[in-house]
């Protein structure tokens, strides 16, 4: 008996289980029942992202323009011999020119609490003469962030597309929370914009997801937080410099987290602070890297960088459990070889635990060689086949020698539905058993959703005579949704069809794997 990608027969299931997953009645109904045992995940269209990215600057905008709408550059608001309320700051989009008066670094006319001078009043005066008022500032700065929001967003569909509208929902909140304490410490104190670890938002998605998400995130919590104050070209550049080295540098999903946050953080952090000692001596023909370093502005580049390194450990398990991402520890726990549904698939399903070892084996190499999560993929191998422990004898790898196929018996239909089952009872135990959906995603994507070519044939050869369409001798999944999943479903066809090798040398495996690769690429 033949087997086709990675499937063999299985033992004998009461028929009648089997006809009525199928539904013959109808025999032109795709699939029937059993492709309802999958939940189908909506297809997320360009639009979406746009959708988010307006939300965002519908968000983000009133937070920039706080300066105006509160008041704080109102007509009296400043009154000579009395503490100021808030802090006043130059706002983006203002015409003053920082160099009048006694503005210092910041842009900031006075500080909360200090007793204002007649000189303080008028130049909170002449700050509110020249900021431009109306609507305008506000269109502008919402066309701005919704154009930056709207490039991140289109980013982080090329690496997230299983998760993509939590991992979109909680950058973008994430940059708004920190848009929004931001601003808040920008007119409670006289800490400068350069304090603020915009690093961590580059940090933590890396960290737990990858590169793609995490620089996404990170630059555009850069920009944003550059515009809450009074816009400076070399503000921006320092806060831009900060995300992209942190999100450069630190690993993806690395084995020892905490070096990896240490090595970034001292990397981030002389990156940035160089990058201000040479924007200070290009712009200025000095710098004043030892003159009081402690209140200059030298020392906040530096300080925010490593500030990121100490919030980064704790965040990444608090963003992985919002995204719905699977944590490391969790992985652990699974990866135990005495959970009982690994000890179900060994005591059951012997072959079929026999081959997700060696699948484990070789997707974990895989996944490594190219930045994927190895320990993933290793956990997601062991578990994939979980449905086959439950009608073991359908699977040739169950079988013991000379024992015959109960497929010898079957309608290839119905042999199909046996096949299928093992992809919709697999999920369908691994969520009453509470197995978290990142390692579900390996059950019903590692065949994807292509066609079970042996039994469409054998359906051919006879006619075909209850006249069924190739659709229903479709895989009831979903084509693979990250690296690991796509490693995980070309290994297990490369496994399976590498047995049907007469002579299995370098060549014609090599030639092998080409063909099922290609294979995949053209189904999606």
């Amino acid at each position: 008996m033949g087997r086709t990608d990675g499937d063999g027969p299985q033992g004998p299931v009461p028929q009648r289980s089997l006809v009525s997953l199928r539904a013959p009645t109808n025999p032109d109904s795709p699939r029937g029942e059993l492709a309802k045992t999958i939940p189908r995940r909506p297809r997320l269209t360009w639009w979406l992202g746009l959708v988010f990215a307006a939300a965002f600057a519908l968000l983000v905008t009133p937070t920039i323009t706080a300066d105006r709408w509160l008041g704080t550059l109102g007509a009296g608001q400043v009154v000579a011999g009395k503490p100021a309320s808030m802090t006043v700051r130059v706002p983006a989009m203002s015409g003053f020119d920082t160099a009048v008066g006694r503005i210092g670094n910041g842009g900031i006319v006075i500080a909360r609490g200090e007793v204002a001078s007649a000189d303080d009043a008028h130049h909170v005066s002449a700050v509110a003469d020249a900021t431009p008022h109306g609507t305008l500032p506000y269109v502008a700065f919402f066309l701005l962030t919704f154009v930056l929001a709207a490039i991140c967003t289109h980013h982080m569909r090329r690496s997230t597309r299983g998760r993509l509208v939590r991992v979109q929902i909680v950058s973008l909140v994430a940059i708004v929370l920190v848009a929004l304490a931001v601003k808040i410490m920008l007119l409670m104190t006289s800490l400068s914009v350069l304090v603020v670890p915009v690093a961590v938002l580059a940090l933590v998605p890396t960290l737990a997801l990858d590169r793609i998400v995490g620089l996404a995130t990170g630059i555009l919590a850069a920009l944003a937080v550059a515009l809450l104050g009074p816009f400076d070209v070399g503000v921006a550049i320092l806060l831009l410099v900060q995300a992209a080295v942190a999100g450069l540098v630190v690993a993806e999903q690395p084995k020892d987290r905490m070096r990896a946050v240490l090595t970034a953080g001292a990397v981030t952090t002389l990156f940035t602070a160089a990058t201000y000692v040479l924007l200070t001596y290009l712009t200025t023909g000095h710098a004043p890297v030892f003159h009081d370093p402690l209140h200059s502005a030298w020392f906040a580049a530096a300080l925010g960088p490593a500030i990121a390194t100490v919030l980064a450990i704790p965040l990444v398990p608090l963003y992985q459990l919002l995204v719905g991402e699977i944590t490391r520890g969790k992985l652990i726990e699974l990866e135990d070889l005495s959970n009982p549904l690994l000890r179900q698939i060994a005591e059951k399903a012997p072959g079929t635990w026999q081959h997700s070892l060696m699948m484990a084996n070789m997707a974990e190499i895989a996944a490594n060689a190219i930045g994927a999560s190895g320990r993933l993929v290793r956990v997601g191998a062991y578990y994939h086949d979980l449905g086959k422990s439950l009608q073991p004898k359908y699977f040739i790898e169950n079988l013991e020698p000379g024992e015959t196929s109960p497929h010898d018996q079957l309608p290839p239909e119905v042999s199909c539905d046996a096949i299928f089952a093992h992809v919709t009872e697999g999920i369908v135990t691994a969520r009453k058993a509470g197995l978290h959906e990142r390692i579900v995603d390996f059950m019903h994507m590692h065949h994807g959703n292509g066609v079970l070519e042996y039994f469409w044939g054998k359906t051919k050869e006879q006619g075909n005579p209850h006249g069924l369409s190739v659709e229903q001798f479709r895989y009831p999944g979903h084509p693979p949704q990250s690296r690991e999943t796509a490693i995980l479903a070309i290994c297990d066809a490369v496994e399976a069809a590498s047995r049907t090798l007469k002579k299995p040398d370098a060549a014609s495996i090599d030639s092998l794997v080409q063909r099922i690769v290609y294979g995949k690429l053209h189904l999606g």
